[in-house]
Formats: structure tokens, C-alpha cells, sequence
């Protein structure tokens, strides 16, 4: 298991399924930016992800025999319609300020995964480094932009373990940890 999943990767285990390789330098073109790397091997790792019932991870597109130049664009969709709405947002809660970018300026928050509550996990990349961005979880529904002090794979791994406010409001404890297709 590779070290950037850490203790998620150990939480997980084995994926039951071949790794699948990405042309994660199409991110670059497409997003604008490099993904960090724990992402990267997640997405390799595991393919699609749903956590919990609720929350599914947004990847590439990973059917092989695909246009390698779209790979990205449901990524790029995504993040896209997250922006604006982001926008949206930020004109209905003035008090709040704007203390994120929307997508796709430059320093934005970047949209990697939401849930069936209106949350929204992102990326805070004004901070440079793909792989020191921290996660920013927008509670839509709740107008609250919580920051974590941490990378994907350590939100994950303190939502899983239920070491996240909220994680049980955030993810069903009824239903599997997490399923791959």
C-alpha cells in the first residue's frame, strides 16, 4: 500500500480490483493544475468510490479506449458547475465574505468529491503545493466552510473513523464504509 494513503489505505485494504493507469499529466491541461498525489493513488487504487452511501469521490474517466484529451472534462464540469454555484453562494451570504475562490481562477477552491446533503469536499489550492493543499468542506445546506487541517486521504481517514465533527451527519454509519466499481 502506498505511504500517501496511509492510515486510509490501511483502513481500506485491498481493492479486489487491477490498478488502473491515468495520463494525470491531462489534469494539468484540463484542470489547470497538478492533482496531489494521494488522490492519484486512490483513484489508481480503487477506480469510482462511494464512502458510506453518501459521499462519491469525482474521478476521470477511467473506461480504457476512451479520448485520452476528455479524460478530464467530467472533472473539469464538475468543478466548473461547483464554482458557480460557489459564486452563488457568496452573493446570497455577503457576511460571510469571499474567503475562497471559486473555480477556475487561479488559488480556487477545487471540488473533489460531494454528497447526497449538498457537502462539497475541496482542495484549497491557493496554497500552492498539490500536495500540502488542505481539504475545505462547504456545507451548502448550512452555509458553513469548514477548513481540515490535512490532505484527502487524512480527511478521509478522520470521517471514516468518525474523527470529523459531523462525520456521522456526512456519511451513513448504516451502509458499507465504502464500495469501488
Amino acid at each position: 500500500m502506498s505511504s500517501t494513503l496511509g492510515r486510509l489505505g490501511e483502513l481500506m485494504g485491498d481493492p479486489g480490483r487491477e490498478r488502473v493507469e491515468v495520463p494525470w499529466e491531462r489534469s494539468v491541461e484540463r484542470l489547470g493544475v497538478r492533482l496531489p498525489q494521494d488522490y492519484r493513488e486512490l483513484v489508481e487504487r480503487y477506480g469510482y468510490l462511494e464512502f458510506g452511501g453518501d459521499i462519491r469521490v469525482s474521478t476521470p474517466v477511467l473506461e480504457p479506449g476512451g479520448p485520452e484529451e476528455e479524460t478530464f472534462n467530467g472533472l473539469y464540469y464538475f468543478n466548473k458547475d461547483v464554482g458557480e454555484m460557489l459564486d452563488g453562494w457568496y452573493e446570497w451570504n455577503p457576511e460571510l465574505g469571499r474567503p475562497y475562490e471559486p473555480f477556475p481562477k487561479e488559488g480556487c477552491l477545487l471540488a473533489w468529491a460531494n454528497n447526497t446533503m449538498c457537502d462539497y469536499f475541496c482542495w484549497d489550492t491557493s496554497v500552492g503545493d498539490p500536495e500540502q493543499w488542505p481539504v475545505v468542506v462547504w456545507r451548502f445546506d448550512t452555509s458553513e466552510l469548514i477548513p481540515f487541517d490535512g490532505g484527502m486521504a487524512d480527511f478521509l481517514t478522520a470521517l471514516l473513523a468518525g474523527e470529523f465533527p459531523d462525520a456521522r451527519e456526512m456519511i451513513s454509519p448504516s451502509v458499507p464504509q465504502w464500495r469501488s466499481r
